[in-house]
This record gives structure tokens, sequence and C-alpha cells, in this order.
């Protein structure tokens, strides 16, 4: 084990959001690839937005991605003394001065800060770009500055990885460790994530919160597979990872500097690569209780059916209910166009009466072999070619023209709810 301590400190106060999930990954991927610690912090000294609630959302959503943090969770507000006492600490130092009832810290002047930055190299600040800084508001509480500063510090940080928008905070928190004698940890600003729009991501670029994508079946570890590829390069063209595969191939050295943005289409993909990978046993224990949580499953003989039909053409668990509409309800025609063509061909629709009673012979529907070949001789024997029969069948059956292999289609909906299909249709 190395002496490596990295920390992911999350706000109560909304809930866990993609650019937070990402700052907790590279956290993550950093401590588990050297070996390290992986600490969580609640930052809840804001005690008018702070809820239980989104505390409770933001370690669940952590768990269920899968980013496990080492030792007791550290709260904020449960160590509102210790901050006191630094601000006592430097008052007597000199390094700070009591203002209208809150404690103001002296910025040195004519002071470069230099920040070493493994994402940005070294960058310089000069002390005249800042003011005096309030570290201990009027009601005794902390400001941002101070408590991340004694936390990190009480907490053994040595490495503080984090959003670039954190970068100027930076020579401001290094003056405090200064004047505090403390040693300084080592610093990685991340890129920002931003929208397609060039924008920073938000609300109107659509799902931002963890928990909207859990509840629209995303699997977690496409999520963080994605996540990983947001500001990282990995340095090959492959772009499917596991996490301990991410783990092994981590490096901060190939953080990238530029912003990067949020592209939902290949999320999407991503999800649809890594739900045909995980083993099937995996597969239909994840949809099922994905649907099992929102509504009655079909028998199970049925239900595995239906979800290995459709593995194939899912990106999402959420999408299922969709795509099997047909499955679940009476089939609506939301195209009248297609109907009249199907109904104004009498030739079609006296084949479609002979499948009919063809098929209607067969015991039921479970032998998928046979209904298509019978399907395929009787088009053949009418001098047609077999998709001229499937293709309105799929129709009539789905109300679209897009499905999985229509014969299992129809060894699902049974030989019942196929022929009435097809008998409401034609009349």
């Amino acid at each position: 084990m190395s002496d490596i301590r990295v920390r992911f400190a999350p706000s109560p106060t909304g809930y866990l959001h993609i650019g937070g999930v990402r700052t907790a990954l590279f956290n993550y991927l950093y401590a588990r690839q050297q070996g390290g610690k992986f600490l969580l912090r609640i930052e809840d000294t804001d005690a008018k937005r702070s809820t239980p609630e989104f505390e409770r959302e933001i370690l669940e959503s952590l768990r269920w991605l899968g980013l496990d943090w080492d030792g007791e969770v550290v709260h904020q507000s449960s160590r509102l003394e210790r901050y006191r006492e630094a601000a006592r600490e430097l008052v007597a130092k000199g390094a700070a001065y009591e203002f209208e009832g809150a404690v103001k810290f002296k910025i040195p002047p004519e002071t470069q800060v230099k920040v070493y930055d493994a994402v940005r190299g070294e960058v310089i600040y000069d002390s005249k770009e800042f003011e005096d800084l309030v570290i201990l508001k009027s009601d005794g509480y902390p400001t941002f500055h101070l408590a991340v500063v004694v936390d990190d510090h009480d907490m053994d940080v040595t490495h503080v990885i984090r959003g670039e928008d954190h970068l100027p905070n930076t020579p401001r928190h290094i003056l405090l460790y200064q004047a505090l004698g403390w040693k300084t940890p080592k610093y990685a600003h991340l890129p920002l994530i931003f929208g397609t729009d060039g924008t920073p991501l938000s609300k109107r670029h659509g799902a931002v919160a963890v928990s909207e994508y859990r509840a629209q079946g995303f699997l977690p570890q496409a999520l963080l597979n994605y996540l990983a590829l947001l500001g990282w390069n990995p340095g090959t063209p492959q772009e499917i990872f596991s996490l301990p595969e991410l783990v092994k191939q981590f490096s901060l050295k190939r953080v990238i500097k530029s912003n990067a943005q949020f592209n939902p289409e290949k999320l999407l993909w991503l999800n649809g690569q890594h739900l045909r990978a995980i083993p099937g046993e995996e597969y239909e224990a994840r949809i099922t209780a994905f649907w099992g949580e929102r509504m009655e499953l079909p028998p199970e003989g049925v239900w595995r059916k239906l979800i290995a039909l459709y593995r194939p053409r899912l990106q999402i668990f959420g999408e299922l209910k969709d795509q099997t509409a047909y499955y679940f309800s009476d089939v609506a025609y939301p195209d009248p166009e297609a109907v009249r063509a199907i109904r104004g061909q009498a030739s079609l629709t006296e084949l479609l009466r002979q499948w009919e009673e063809s098929v209607g012979e067969l015991p039921d529907f479970e032998d998928v072999a046979a209904l298509d070949q019978r399907t395929r001789q009787l088009a053949e024997g009418a001098g047609r070619k077999p998709k001229d029969l499937i293709h309105p069948l799929r129709f009539i059956m789905t109300g679209g023209t897009t499905s999985p292999g229509l014969f299992e289609l129809m060894s699902l909906l049974g030989k019942t709810t196929c022929l009435k299909r097809l008998e409401h249709f034609l009349a």
C-alpha cells in the first residue's frame, strides 16, 4: 500500500451529477491504481440547503456505481470547533484578523504563488489579484476555503483532484497552508464538461443526475466507462473498458487540458455495448430487477424469451416497454396509409386469410420453425416472395415495420392473440 490519499467531497445540496461523478471516478482510479486510499467527505456546512435526502442519494449513487470509499465518511458539520480553532490560530499568528464579527485571512502583498498542477503544469498567480479572504463567517461557520484546507490536512490528503473551476481557489489555499505551517498537497485540475452547444453541462442538455440515468436503465459500468473518456485519453483506440481495466490503465499524465464535450448518443451506444457484453445471467437478473420494480412481469418463461429476443436491440433497459408495447397492450396502427396499403390489396388480404387457415392447424405457435416454414411455403405457392407476407404480418402484429424475428415474436404473443389480431385487422 502507498501513502497516497485522495478524497471526493460533495455537498448534499443537490443530487450527485455527472460532473461530480467524473471527479469521484478520477480520484478513485488514481487511488486504486496507486494502491492508495479513496476518502469521502460530505461538505455540509451550508445548513440551509444541505439535506439528509441529498446525502443519502449521493451515497446510494456512489455505491450503485461501485465507487467504494475507504474508512468512515467525514462530515464537516461535526468539525465546526476544529475550523474555529484554526481561525483563532491564524489570528494569533497575525495572519488573519476579525472584521465585523467574521475572520478574514490576510493575503500577503507582493507575493507570487506557484501552483504545480499535474494537468496544467506550472501556473503562477500574483497575490495582488486577490483580496483578503473571509475564512470564518459571523455565524461561526467556516467558508469553503478554510474548511477544505483544514480537512485535507487533517485527513492527510496527498493529492487534490478536482474540477478546473477550482483552479483560481488553489493559490489562496496554498497561502493558507503556508500560514498554518502545513505541507501543501499536490494538485490536478480536471477539464470541465460542456454540452454539445459549447456551454457548461446543465439540465437543459438533458439528464445530469446519476439517479436519472439509473432510473432510465443505464448500466453503472457503462456510465463510468463513458465518463472516464471525458477528459482522459487512454492512448489507444480502445473504447470499451471495465472498471478494473480503467484502474490498470489510468494515469493523470493522460488527462487532457481541453474541455470535454458530453455526447448523449455516444453514452447510449456505449451502454448498448456493455449491455450485450455482460454474461446472460447478469443481464437477466439486472433487467428483471429493473422492470420488476416498475410493473407486473409476464410469466417467467415468456419474460425470459422476451428479454432474450430484445437484448440485441436495446441500448438501455428503459427502452424495453416502448419497443414491446404491442405485447403489453392492444396493438395500435398509427400509420393509416400503411393500413390502407394492406387492406386495399384484395390478393394480399386473401393470402392473409389463407395464412390464418394454414397456421390455424398448428396446435400452438411454440414451434417457430414450423410457423416459418408454413408462411414461406404459402407465399411461394402464391407466386410471391416470403417478405410480401412477412412484412404485412409484422405490421398487423406490432403496428410497426421493424421488430425482432417475426416468428419468435409470434411465439411470444401466442396463437390465440396472433389470430385475433389478424381477424380484427381484416375485419
